[in-house]
């Protein structure tokens, strides 16, 4: 448990240094990239928008995103609950309304390592670290309010624990045309591979367990299986389109994580805990009452896959503002996707050409919940740097946030 608790740990801390939406400048727009990317970071969004006019380069860890969020708690509630000294019935019952099942922490990360682009091809390379957990509200009830009912169960669907972390070497190309008549608008297709490198793995791959009262005293059973991995390769694929049906106006569409998965190969271990505890009764909880193990073995190489997700994306660029909006479908849960289809909009305004202002919001999934993106750039061609920031479940940052997000970008491109 020791070694699992340190690894854990350490991915945690790492989150700062380590780092997809959640890179610098895409949070900035709350995740509204597809069709603002260009150069190096066409490569994660959409790679037909690597092409022969732009030239960038990406500075090491001067492109940085991270976001903290949870569905239940904001500052605004732990204030009110210390300054009472106590937690009301009230409050328990809009924690329990809050939580909506389960109790869900996400911590995401990812920095540039290098990126360029030349002669419609690009080369980048990043860090990549995801983590999420989840809690059953059925713990909390225990704790708040006692066992008020016969039994409480527990299971995987609402007691989890994914953590990933990876880096990745691209290499993407674009602005390749597709023949068409002449009748109809240029669409250019563009492709790109990742080297993927394993640093870590962690997730729950079983929670079973049961919470029971009777007359026959206090029943506790507990079986929890973590699966973890360190060092390992893999590979994910990312196709991209985009056309400009009208002035002004583009639009593109993406398939991302084709083949999508990590093997890994160092590290291989699975941990076994078992709690259990039968026919107990108030007079025994003066002794230890139950049994616990806890079993290591060690496993074959095994892999993680990354469901695929298609996305859509549209960007109007005017003189003085643009606006963009991203829709996202996943094909199945990870740390990097969700089955919830996510919304995002972004809009930049460029009254002033030094100064750019951006704003942002994503309706938010299992990954992240809705938030609200605001920033500010330094504009002196060839050169900008950008800051932002983002606010989970609240219209602006405060005691009233659940979570929160900040972005750096630096970068030079002509």
């Amino acid at each position: 448990m020791k070694r699992i608790s340190f690894l854990l740990l350490i991915s945690l801390l790492a989150l700062p240094l380590m780092a997809s939406s959640f890179t610098g400048r895409p949070m900035m727009f709350a995740g509204s990239y597809m069709m603002r990317a260009y150069g190096s970071e066409a490569n994660y969004w959409n790679p037909a928008l690597v092409d022969f006019e732009k030239i960038d380069f990406w500075w090491p860890l001067l492109d940085t995103g991270v976001l903290i969020s949870n569905n239940t708690f904001d500052l605004d509630f732990y204030n009110r609950v210390m300054g009472k000294g106590e937690i009301s019935k009230e409050d328990k019952d809009l924690l329990i309304q809050n939580m909506d099942g389960n109790l869900r922490v996400n911590m995401l990360a990812q920095t540039n390592l290098l990126g360029f682009n030349i002669g419609g091809a690009a080369l980048s390379a990043s860090l990549h670290n995801y983590n999420r957990a989840a809690f059953s509200e059925n713990y909390l009830k225990l704790l708040l309010y006692g066992n008020e009912e016969e039994e409480y169960l527990f299971s995987n669907k609402h007691n989890n624990l994914a953590s990933i972390s990876f880096a990745d070497v691209t290499v993407g190309m674009g602005a390749i045309r597709i023949p068409l008549p002449e009748k109809y608008p240029d669409i250019n297709f563009g492709w790109s591979g990742s080297l993927l490198l394993g640093i870590h793995e962690l997730k729950t791959t079983r929670f079973d367990g049961v919470f029971r009262s009777n007359f026959d005293g206090l029943k506790l059973q507990q079986d929890v299986v973590l699966r973890k991995g360190v060092g390992g390769f893999g590979f994910k694929g990312m196709i991209g389109f985009a056309t400009s049906p009208a002035e002004n106006l583009d639009v593109g569409l993406t398939l991302d994580n084709i083949l999508g998965n990590i093997q890994w190969m160092l590290g291989k271990q699975e941990t076994h805990y078992k709690i259990s505890a039968d026919s107990i009764y108030v007079a025994d909880l003066e002794s230890e009452f139950y049994v616990r193990e806890e079993v290591d073995r060690n496993i074959k190489s095994y892999s993680t896959r990354f469901p695929m997700e298609v996305a859509l994306g549209a960007l109007y660029d005017a003189k003085m503002v643009s606006l963009s909006a991203d829709l996202r479908q996943g094909f199945g849960e990870s740390p990097l996707t969700s089955k919830t289809g996510t919304l995002s909009v972004g809009a930049e305004f460029k009254q002033l050409d030094f100064l750019p202002i951006r704003l942002g919001f994503s309706t938010g999934n299992s990954i992240a919940p809705w938030r609200v993106a605001y920033s500010v750039g330094l504009r002196a061609k060839p050169i900008e740097l950008s800051f932002g920031v983002q606010s989970v479940q609240s219209l602006f940052p405060g005691y009233k946030t659940k979570g929160v997000s900040f972005a750096l970008s630096f970068r030079t491109g002509i």
